[in-house]
Parts: C-alpha cells; sequence; structure tokens
C-alpha cells in the first residue's frame, strides 16, 4: 500500500493527464487546440508519476528529465529499461519547455496524439508497478 505523500504524485499525474485529453478532446474549434499545452501536461504527468514511484521507494532530489527518471527508477525494477518505455519518455522530453513562445518545432495533432499515447501508457506502466493497476490501457 502506498502512503499519501506518494497518492498525491500519483494524483497530480492524473490531473496533467485529464488536462491534456480534455483539451485533446475539445470540439468547440478543434483547428485551435493548444498542441503545446496538451503536450507539456502530457510530459509533467510521466514527470509526476515517475516520481511518485521514487517516492514509493523514498527517493526524493530528482529533476525533470524523464530519462533520468526512468533510468532512477530501473534501479528498482529493470522493467523501466524496456525499449518501448525508454521511446515513451524520449519523445515527450522534448516537451518539456513546449509551453514558452521561443520553442521552435511545428507540433501538429498526430504529434500530440502519439504524446499523449505515451504519456497514458507511462502513467499506466508506472501504475502498475505502484499496484494500483491500469486506467487507460486495459
Amino acid at each position: 500500500m502506498i502512503n499519501d505523500y506518494c497518492m498525491s504524485w500519483v494524483q497530480y499525474a492524473r490531473n496533467d493527464l485529464s488536462v491534456a485529453m480534455r483539451e485533446m478532446e475539445r470540439t468547440i474549434n478543434p483547428r485551435q487546440r493548444p498542441f503545446e499545452i496538451i503536450l507539456y501536461h502530457c510530459q509533467q504527468s510521466a514527470e509526476k508519476v515517475m516520481k511518485a514511484y521514487l517516492v514509493d521507494r523514498g527517493i526524493t532530489g530528482w529533476g525533470h528529465d524523464l530519462d533520468a527518471l526512468r533510468l532512477q527508477c530501473a534501479v528498482f525494477d529493470s522493467s523501466f529499461n524496456s525499449i518501448r518505455h525508454a521511446k515513451h519518455c524520449a519523445y515527450l522530453n522534448a516537451f518539456a519547455t513546449v509551453r514558452y513562445p521561443d520553442y521552435s518545432i511545428s507540433i501538429d495533432a498526430a504529434d500530440t496524439a502519439r504524446g499523449l499515447n505515451s504519456a497514458k501508457r507511462i502513467f499506466d506502466f508506472v501504475s502498475e508497478r505502484l499496484g494500483l493497476g491500469r486506467m487507460y490501457f486495459p
């Protein structure tokens, strides 16, 4: 059973993912969806759920790099080293600073859908390791 502090990290990760999903599903004017903000929330969700895993193991003092967090988690569970998990982290890592106006790459709906998929998969992967089960991919 995870403690309340760990669960608060999971909840914040879930909130970021919920915001991203809600914005992606916006139907008023889908062409005006804020892709950069959606991807930022996806990156934040992945970061926070991996930090929850580390908190559960008594580790603090982490950074924002998803690959570095993944490697810290892999010390406790080698399945964090899977190629698929590493690819999801690498993809989302690029979007940690996307919320700033000087971010210079073009982002479209396909990029955003890929990021959302990666965030959901990371969330489920880590949630399972915390004993919480999957929420997004059965």
